[in-house]
Order: C-alpha cells, then sequence, then structure tokens
C-alpha cells in the first residue's frame, strides 16, 4: 500500500468518525450503528486497496481470488448491516445511509480537489513557460 492509498483509508476513516460523531447527537443507537456502518466502510475500502496493490505481476492467482473476495464480504456484510439498521432501529437508518454514502462522498470530492489542484498548476507551469499567450 503507497502513501496515496493510506491517506485515501485515513480520510474515510475520519469522515466515518465524523459521521459517527454527528449520529451521536441524534441518539447513542444512531451514533452505533454509523460506527458500525463506517467500520465495515474502512474495511471495504482497505480491501480495496490491498486488492489493487497485488494487481502486479507476482502474486497467485488465489492470492487475487480470496483478495477480492474479502472486497466482496465486506461490501455483503455493510448491505447486509443496513438492512438490519432499517428493520430494527428504523430512526437510526438516516445516519446508517450516511455513513455508507461518506466514503464515496468523501472519494468523489478528493478526487474532484485534487483534479482541480492539477489544473490549476498546469496553468501556472504553462504561465510560467511563456505558453499560452
Amino acid at each position: 500500500m503507497d502513501r496515496k492509498s493510506g491517506r485515501s483509508i485515513l480520510i474515510i476513516a475520519a469522515l466515518q468518525s465524523a459521521t459517527a460523531l454527528a449520529a451521536l447527537a441524534s441518539s447513542p443507537l444512531a451514533s452505533l450503528a454509523a460506527a458500525a456502518i463506517g467500520l465495515l466502510a474502512v474495511a471495504r475500502y482497505a480491501s480495496i486497496t490491498v486488492f489493487a496493490a497485488t494487481l502486479g505481476p507476482g502474486p497467485t492467482a488465489k492470492f487475487h481470488v480470496f483478495v477480492a473476495s474479502a472486497w466482496i464480504l465486506c461490501f455483503l456484510a455493510l448491505v447486509a448491516a443496513v438492512a438490519a439498521v432499517a428493520l430494527r432501529a428504523r430512526a437510526a437508518l438516516p445516519w446508517a445511509v450516511a455513513a455508507a454514502f461518506a466514503g464515496p462522498f468523501g472519494m468523489s470530492v478528493q478526487a474532484f480537489g485534487s483534479g482541480i489542484g492539477a489544473i490549476v498548476a498546469g496553468r501556472r507551469e504553462v504561465a510560467r513557460s511563456g505558453g499560452g499567450r
């Protein structure tokens, strides 16, 4: 796992923690639901990061299947946990869904910010080199 992947997982973990803390304002049960969903979401992102790191030459096909199945199991556990919250603690459902979507939302914001940063840096480089006139 490289530095960028580790940073992404830390960002997701921070978003999940913030969601669970915000859910505490609603109820302790909502915070517990958001925290549980958040742990599953972080595990899902960690497993996909490990899977992506193993795609180069070297690891065997069995290892690829193991790592990919870890992501699938985490995803299915996430869906099952949200469904359980919907059935057992309907008042906590908005927080569970927010925790489930915090990772994709955070990664989208990070990608958008990185893209804007790259565009701005590219324009500065072009302006410094005297191009674009």
